[in-house]
C-alpha cells in the first residue's frame, strides 16, 4: 500500500515515471502517441503533470511499455488512490498559478526548511499578523476585503501542518523580522506573535534559529523555503527536492537539481551561523517581554 499522496504530488509523481518509463524503453513520445492512438499533446501533458493521468491510461502506458510487475501495480494504485482536488484549488481566484502549486508541495512535504530575513515565515504567523501583511498589498494590488480575508484563510488552513506529525520544520530568522512591524501592527499584536512562536518552538517537530543583527552575516540572501518529500516503495521519493522563492511580485519554483542543492549548501551555512535552539528562544522571549 502507498498511503493517502495528496493531488499535486500524485500528478507529479505519475508524470515523472511514466516518462522514465518510457525513455527506459527506448521510445519518443511520437512513437507512443502513434502506438496508443493519442495526441501528442496529451502524452506531453501526462509526461509534464499538466494533468492527472487516468488509471485507464496508466494501464495502456504500463502495457506499452512492458511494465506489469511490482511496480506496474504501485502506479496504478497510485493513479486510483486520489481525490480531484486539494483545498487549496479552491482558492485559485485568490492565489497565483506558482503559489497554489506550492501549497500543494508543501502539504505533502516531510522536511522544511525555511530562511526568512525580512518577514516571518507564513507557517509560524498570528491571523493578527498575517492580516497586516495581507492589507499591505492593497497597495499595489486591487484586492477587497473578502480576497484578502480568503488568503488569509490559505495561510491559516496551511499551518495545519505542523501539527499533523507528519513534517519536521526548521526555520533561519532574522532578527530584523522579530524586531519589523508591519501595517498597523502594535506592540500587543508583535508580542503576541513572539509568544506564538515561542510555543511553536517547543513542539518536537519544530526548530526555529535567530540569526542577529549584530553578528556577521554570512551571505546576502533572500528569503527561500526548501521541501523534501518522503519515498514510496520501490519508486523512490514522491517528488525530487524543490525550493520557492518569493520576490513580490515574482515567484519561482526551483526544481533544478544542482541549484536546489545550492540551496541546501546556503541554508547549512545559515543554520549553523545563527543561534542554537535555546539561546534563540530566549532572544525571543527577551523581545516579547518574557
Amino acid at each position: 500500500m502507498i498511503g493517502e499522496i495528496n493531488p499535486t504530488l500524485r500528478r507529479r509523481k505519475l508524470a515523472s515515471e511514466l516518462r522514465r518509463l518510457r525513455e527506459e524503453a527506448g521510445l519518443n513520445g511520437v512513437q507512443v502517441s502513434q502506438a496508443l492512438r493519442w495526441s501528442t499533446s496529451k502524452l506531453s501533458r501526462l509526461e509534464t503533470g499538466q494533468v492527472a493521468p487516468a488509471a485507464k491510461d496508466v494501464a495502456r502506458l504500463l502495457k506499452h511499455y512492458d511494465a506489469l510487475g511490482e511496480e506496474g501495480d504501485l502506479l496504478l494504485e497510485l493513479a486510483g488512490n486520489h481525490v480531484s482536488k486539494g483545498w487549496w484549488e479552491s482558492y485559485s481566484d485568490v492565489l497565483h498559478e506558482i503559489a497554489l502549486e506550492y501549497v500543494g508541495l508543501e502539504d505533502g512535504a516531510s522536511v522544511i526548511s525555511a530562511w526568512h530575513n525580512n518577514v516571518l515565515p507564513g507557517l509560524l504567523q498570528t491571523r493578527a499578523y498575517a492580516t497586516e501583511l495581507a492589507r499591505l498589498y492593497r497597495a499595489v494590488e486591487v484586492a477587497t476585503p473578502s480576497q484578502i480575508e480568503r488568503r488569509i484563510r490559505v495561510r491559516m488552513r496551511r499551518q495545519q501542518l505542523l501539527t499533523n506529525g507528519r513534517v519536521t520544520y526548521t526555520a533561519v530568522v532574522e532578527e530584523a523580522a522579530l524586531r519589523r512591524r508591519f501595517g498597523e501592527a502594535d506592540e500587543a499584536m508583535m508580542r503576541e506573535q513572539l509568544r506564538h512562536l515561542l510555543r511553536l518552538s517547543l513542539l518536537p517537530n519544530i526548530t526555529i534559529h535567530v540569526m542577529l543583527l549584530e553578528q556577521p552575516h554570512p551571505i546576502d540572501l533572500s528569503s527561500f523555503v526548501h521541501l523534501r518529500f518522503p519515498s514510496m516503495p520501490l519508486l523512490g521519493p514522491i517528488s525530487s527536492d524543490v525550493v520557492y522563492t518569493e520576490d513580490y511580485p515574482g515567484l519561482e519554483l526551483i526544481e533544478s537539481e544542482e541549484r536546489v542543492y545550492r540551496y541546501s549548501l546556503l541554508f547549512d551555512v545559515l543554520r549553523q551561523a545563527a543561534l542554537g535552539e535555546e539561546a534563540s528562544r530566549d532572544c525571543i522571549a527577551s523581545l516579547a517581554g518574557l
